[in-house]
C-alpha cells in the first residue's frame, strides 16, 4: 500500500457529514440511521411517524453520542420535501448521504388487488425515492460530492414470492433509478447504488405474516422455510443492511457506482431445484 492511500478508519469515517435516512422510525432504517451515526455522521431520521423517530433518534443519539435529528416527512409530497431539504441546507449544512429506505408493502393477488393499493406501493417506493433523490442531488451537485443508497429488495431481480406484483414492479423501478441516476450524477462526483435485503423479520414483516389471510394469501407458509432455502442459514438481520449502506455510503466505496448489492444470505444465487442444506465435514 502506497502512503497516499487513507487508511480503512479513515475511510470508514463519516465525521462533518449530513446523512438522511427516510422511513427511519424502524426496521431498516433505524438500523441504518444507528450504523451511520456511529460512524460519525449528522443523521436526519425522516418518517411519517414523528413519535416514533423521535425516540429512534435520541436512542441513537445516547448510544453513539451523534447528533441526531427527528423530522416528520411524507416522501410522497413534493412541497414537503423540497422544503425539509431547503431548511436542512442550513442546519445541520447541506445534506452529503440520502438513503431511501422509506418503503410500503402488501399481499395482493394481481387480478383481485385494488388500484389504489397499486397506485400507493409504487406512490410510496418509487415516488418518495425520486422526490428525495432529485432534493438532494441538487445540494450534491453544488458540492460536486454525495452518495445516495437506495434500499430495494432481492424482488428487484426476481418476484419472490405470489401476491408482490406491485412491490416487485416497484422494486423494479428501484433498481433503474439507481442505474440511471449513477450515470447522470458521475459527472458531478456523485454516487448512487442500491442494497437488495433478503427476507428480514421486521416489523413491517411481522405485522405482514400476523395478519391473517385477509387476502387469501397464506403469507405465514410464504416465510416458513426461508431460512431453510438461503444458503448462510438465517435470515437477514437489519443490521446486515446498515452495514453494507454504511459502506457504500462512506469512502471504502469510493468508485462503487451504479450497483445493485444482495444482502441476502445467498438466496439469489441458490440452485434452481433449490437449496439443500448439507453439513461440513469436520
Amino acid at each position: 500500500m502506497t502512503s497516499e492511500h487513507p487508511s480503512l478508519s479513515e475511510l470508514a469515517d463519516l465525521g462533518g457529514r449530513v446523512a438522511v435516512v427516510t422511513g427511519a422510525a424502524r426496521g431498516f432504517g433505524a438500523a441504518i440511521a444507528d450504523r451511520l451515526a456511529e460512524a460519525g455522521a449528522t443523521v436526519i431520521l425522516a418518517d411519517v411517524r414523528l413519535d416514533d423517530v423521535a425516540a429512534t433518534a435520541a436512542r441513537i443519539s445516547d448510544r453513539t453520542g451523534a447528533r441526531c435529528i427527528a423530522q416528520r416527512l411524507d416522501v410522497t409530497d413534493e412541497e414537503a420535501v423540497s422544503g425539509a431539504f431547503a431548511a436542512w441546507s442550513n442546519d445541520p449544512g447541506p445534506v452529503d448521504i440520502l438513503v431511501n429506505n422509506a418503503g410500503v408493502f402488501s399481499n395482493h393477488l394481481a387480478h383481485e388487488m385494488p388500484i389504489a393499493e397499486f397506485d400507493r406501493i409504487l406512490t410510496i417506493n418509487v415516488r418518495g425515492a425520486y422526490l428525495c433523490s432529485q432534493a438532494a442531488l441538487r445540494q450534491m451537485r453544488a458540492a460536486r460530492r454525495g452518495a445516495i443508497v437506495n434500499v430495494a429488495s432481492v424482488d428487484a431481480f426476481s418476484t419472490s414470492a405470489e401476491g408482490l406484483t406491485h412491490y416487485t414492479t416497484s422494486k423494479h423501478a428501484i433498481a433503474g433509478m439507481t442505474r440511471s441516476l449513477a450515470v447522470e450524477a458521475a459527472p458531478a462526483g456523485i454516487r448512487v447504488n442500491a442494497v437488495c435485503p433478503g427476507a428480514a423479520m421486521t416489523e413491517g414483516a411481522v405485522e405482514l405474516v400476523t395478519g391473517g389471510e385477509a387476502t387469501g394469501i397464506d403469507v405465514e407458509a410464504q416465510w416458513d422455510g426461508i431460512v431453510d432455502r438461503t444458503p448462510l442459514g438465517r435470515l437477514c438481520d437489519t443490521d446486515d443492511v446498515a452495514r453494507a449502506v454504511a459502506f457504500l455510503a462512506s469512502d471504502l466505496a469510493a468508485f462503487v457506482t451504479g450497483v445493485l448489492l444482495p444482502v441476502d444470505g445467498g438466496i439469489l444465487v441458490q440452485p434452481l431445484e433449490g437449496y439443500v442444506p448439507h453439513t461440513e465435514d469436520a
